[in-house]
């Protein structure tokens, strides 16, 4: 990795994900959970090396063993770009789901899979409960809860592409503010003294 790219700039995309997962032969979760889960995990402050992240992904999507070192590989990236993401302050963070060449409710869908994973990561990690909650973050997960069960009628029209974009941006905000309730950003490093000779 050169000086000018970050562990983000080798985040996979959600197809690419798609493809690992249908190259591992896993039908138990989509890109959307998994990312979802990830993130859930990171937020409640996890932390994990390579090898205990591959470890923990084989389990959530019911892979015995990768058969593909480039599974292996789009799995780190996807952890490392997840990781930069959410530490930085510009607010770069983006949810992993499918492009609008799909249809409304398949796209709502992946939302509500990726908010039900984001609910198991933070779950599972555990470490909070409600009473280390502020109201605030109750009611942000209690609304992912909420659009977990999301379902759109298959002729669903433009206004509801509206409500859908303006969730998935509701979301993608209540991540990024319990990951910042949960975890230490990054200091940026002191620009050392200039000095002109």
């Amino acid at each position: 990795m050169s000086e000018t790219q970050s562990p983000e700039d080798f985040l996979p995309e959600y197809y690419e994900i798609c493809d690992v997962l249908i190259a591992e032969d896993s039908m138990t979760s989509s890109a959307a959970e998994l990312h979802g889960l990830l993130c859930g995990y990171l937020s409640a402050g996890a932390r994990f090396n390579h090898e205990a992240w591959l470890k923990l992904a084989m389990e959530l999507t019911d892979i015995s063993d990768f058969r593909h070192e480039s599974s292996k590989l789009a799995f780190t990236d996807l952890y490392d770009g997840v990781v930069a993401q959410l530490e930085q302050s510009d607010f770069g963070f983006q949810l992993m789901l499918p492009d609008d060449d799909l249809s409304m409710a398949e796209r709502a869908e992946a939302l509500g899979c990726w908010c039900q994973g984001y609910l198991s990561g933070f779950g599972l990690q555990g470490g909070h409960t409600n009473e280390s909650l502020s109201g605030e973050l109750k009611e942000a997960l209690s609304d992912m809860a909420q659009i977990a069960q999301i379902e759109l009628e298959p002729d669903a029209d433009e206004d509801n592409e509206a409500d859908l974009m303006e969730l998935q941006e509701y979301v993608r905000i209540s991540s990024m503010m319990i990951f910042g309730e949960f975890n230490e950003l990054p200091q940026p490093e002191a620009a050392p003294g200039a000095t002109l000779h």
